[in-house]
């Protein structure tokens, strides 16, 4: 049985030494990007994005949220403030800068509205109770007399 090695030790080792990797340092970037988001959209919690963020550093993970596509934002955001008003008619710029202010603790989530209260009696009306002077008519009840 093989024994398996630590991969965060291993990544860690490459960043701390990237001279001696210098042929990957493009995959080293994108396998990076690509666990981060992968990891952003798996939690998809605010908490896990808030230490996520408090992990990489402002910098960094304001990089990560640009290099990410405007539909990934939009999902992630989704998740995160999915009672936001602006949410669904908003830009993708003011996408990603609500999802730093969320990650960064400056913006919270927006509450759930209140539901719309229905009207009491739960029958509809036909209709016929707001005009009853026109159903009432006499000449609604006149009939032709047959020739016979």
């Amino acid at each position: 049985m093989a024994i398996d090695f630590n991969g965060f030790a291993a990544l860690r080792s490459i960043g701390t030494h990237a001279g001696a990797f210098p042929d990957v340092a493009a995959e080293a970037k994108k396998a990076a990007r690509t666990l981060i988001v992968k990891q952003l959209k798996k939690s998809a919690g605010l908490v896990s994005a808030r230490e996520i963020r408090k992990a990489l550093g402002d910098d960094t993970f304001a990089l990560v949220v640009d290099g990410m596509t405007d539909a990934e934002v939009k999902t992630l955001l989704g998740k995160l403030d999915k009672y936001h008003p602006d949410l669904k008619a908003s830009g993708p710029g003011w996408r990603r800068q609500q999802l730093l202010a969320l990650a960064d603790g400056s913006a919270e989530p927006s509450e759930k509205p209140a539901p719309k209260k229905k009207a009491k009696g739960g029958k509809k009306t036909s209709g016929k109770a707001e005009h009853p002077d026109r159903l009432s008519s006499l000449a609604m009840g006149a009939v032709r007399k047959r020739r016979d």
